[in-house]
């Protein structure tokens, strides 16, 4: 392959995050740096979709100003697509990158779209065609293989932390109060464990009694029975429960009903719908026995669905950093001669927190999946160790505090039961 002066392409895939436009902004804020081998960088409006449709932006006409508050601010807005390049797409990518010489092309996104960054890897060798490609790493779900962590991932952690601890927060007003909180996590449930940082927030109480109490993550085996045993025995003990639930244990549950329509990568929409939430409601109504005492019980769920992808304000400083250097780098390794790889981030230290950019080969990310390990998962299947929040701390960054009354000393009780319920 030869490096001449060419233009570039940048394409995304997948869901947005918080942090995508960094990486955007750093790809193009390298490139500036390369104006003998990139003459111009082009963004493909929505991904897939735009660049067989000839939707090209020209993204260095954009000003530094505009770029610069573009960089901090959520959503993708390139826009994005769930299109896999299928065999009758293929003579129409390479015939606009022919019209447009685009020889050196970024994909951003996640599994899929690191497949489809090999798809046209694959074709360019069969067509003999100058192409170099590099795919740039962006998740919420955090599940790539090779890199210690994704862009996107330590904001929803910030979100899954804060939106837990208000959740709890509002289940302790009540008696017998069972929430569950279904996040993302199709097939891993590394957003589920970050809802665990909300156990970290009150300052004056034991984290025991700090929800969520309960997490179910994809990685162990969902049971119906062990799930009601452990709400009956957490309800036991404090007379409520915050459980937190990653959709992807739905296909645990063999139950069709839960899942929508699919993508052209095969994955079944999940996230849209209340219906796992919904069930797994009813199932705590009709088989947790309450406290006589304090009457009906109260079960409430809520399904996260695409509000916990974007939102502004609760951004991570280290997350938004590294976004912006693995778009940055991805352009220097490109330029280096690098093809057919992805940018990953590599951890070099807990304290002072320390990374780097570095690379792996694409195959090794495509169509992979990396689950939370054993170790950071307890043993009774529901929760997480005091290693997942050593790996996690770092990627969210300052937590909020909050304070419950604590051991406040209680008056005595000077007349009989009083029996409001029965």
């Amino acid at each position: 392959m030869s490096y001449t002066c060419a233009n570039a392409l940048v394409l995304q895939s997948g869901g947005p995050t918080a942090v995508i436009n960094q990486t955007l902004a750093g790809i193009l804020t390298s490139a500036k740096s390369h104006p003998k081998r990139i003459k111009s960088v082009f963004g493909a409006f929505h991904g897939l979709h735009g660049l067989l449709y000839e939707n090209l932006l020209n993204l260095g006409a954009v000003s530094a100003q505009v770029l610069q508050g573009l960089a901090h601010t959520p959503g993708a807005a390139l826009g994005s697509a769930r299109l896999k390049p299928k065999s009758e797409d293929l003579d129409r990518v390479f015939e606009v990158f022919r019209e447009h010489n685009i020889r050196y092309v970024f994909y951003i996104g996640g599994n899929d779209s690191a497949e489809a960054a090999q798809l046209i890897r694959s074709e360019a060798n069969l067509r003999n065609h100058d192409l170099h490609i590099l795919h740039v790493p962006k998740t919420i779900d955090n599940d790539l293989m090779e890199t210690d962590h994704c862009p996107g991932y330590g904001s929803v952690a910030r979100v899954a932390a804060h939106v837990l601890l208000g959740d709890d927060l509002d289940n302790r007003s009540f008696y017998n109060g069972v929430k569950i909180n279904i996040c993302m996590g199709r097939h891993a449930g590394w957003i589920a464990a970050a809802s665990a940082l909300a156990r970290r927030c009150v300052e004056n109480e034991e984290p025991e009694t700090c929800g969520p109490h309960l997490i179910y993550v994809p990685e162990r085996d969902f049971h119906e029975d062990q799930f009601l045993s452990d709400i009956q025995n957490t309800y036991d003990r404090l007379g409520r429960a915050t459980v937190v639930v990653a959709e992807g244990i739905a296909d645990q549950l063999k139950n069709s009903r839960f899942a929508g329509e699919k993508d052209e990568f095969g994955n079944a929409q999940l996230s849209g719908s209340g219906k796992l939430g919904d069930f797994l409601a009813r199932l705590v109504e009709k088989n947790i026995q309450v406290r006589q005492h304090l009457g009906k019980l109260r079960v409430r769920s809520d399904t996260w669905g695409y509000l916990q992808r974007s939102l502004p304000g609760i951004v991570s400083e280290t997350d938004s950093r590294e976004a912006f250097e693995v778009g940055a780098a991805a352009v220097e390794y490109m330029m280096n001669g690098e093809t057919d790889k992805t940018v990953v981030i590599r951890r070099i230290s807990n304290s002072p927190y320390t990374s780097m950019p570095d690379l792996a080969d694409l195959a090794a990310v495509a169509q992979k999946t990396k689950k939370v390990p054993s170790h950071m998962l307890n043993a009774a299947g529901n929760g997480v160790t005091n290693a997942f929040f050593d790996y996690v701390l770092p990627l969210a960054g300052d937590l909020p505090k909050a304070y419950s009354l604590g051991a406040v000393e209680k008056i005595d009780k000077r007349l009989g039961e009083y029996l409001r319920f029965q």
